[in-house]
């Protein structure tokens, strides 16, 4: 009878180390998500201030230089480090405040860019999430990000 009441219990205790890493693993596996997820939005918060980094370097020479657009732009791309971002998923968007409203840096005429204008860049993108089961959760494999400034041109008006 003794005997009986010891193999019950020797097959309880391997019973219950059975169970116990079977919620190791199902708490590791949770737990690695959430690590990845946090590892994921930490490199999207790093890329939008990369942006955001980049477009007030472009306004910075844009408010000098407003009607140099092609400039503005390689100063853009050019501060945009650590290759977090793919220069070919972002739009850059330059908008100057004309006589009839915004309008594009490109499309501007020369005698409306000058002193007490705004200038405004846009710089939107799509940050690819490495992680695939957080896409999942997100609807996306991308978070949208989108950085704007805002700055007053500095250049003289046109003589009179």
């Amino acid at each position: 009878m003794r005997n009986m009441n010891s193999i019950k219990g020797q097959q309880t205790k391997k019973a219950e180390k059975g169970q116990s890493l079977i919620e190791l693993a199902i708490s590791m596996i949770i737990l690695l998500m959430l690590l990845a997820g946090i590892f994921d939005l930490g490199r999207a918060i790093l890329a939008y201030f990369v942006l955001q980094d980049a477009a007030e370097e472009g306004m910075v020479y844009g408010v000098s230089f407003p009607t140099d657009c092609n400039q503005i732009d390689q100063r853009i791309r050019d501060n945009i480090t650590n290759n977090i971002i793919d220069e070919n998923a972002m739009v850059i968007s330059i908008w100057i405040q004309g006589d009839s409203g915004e309008t594009s840096c490109y499309s501007i005429p020369y005698a409306q860019v000058y002193a007490t204008r705004t200038m405004r860049i846009v710089i939107t993108a799509d940050f690819p999430i490495s992680m695939p089961l957080l896409g999942g959760i997100l609807g996306s494999q991308t978070i949208p990000l989108r950085v704007e400034t805002n700055g007053v041109i500095l250049r003289p008006p046109p003589p009179s």
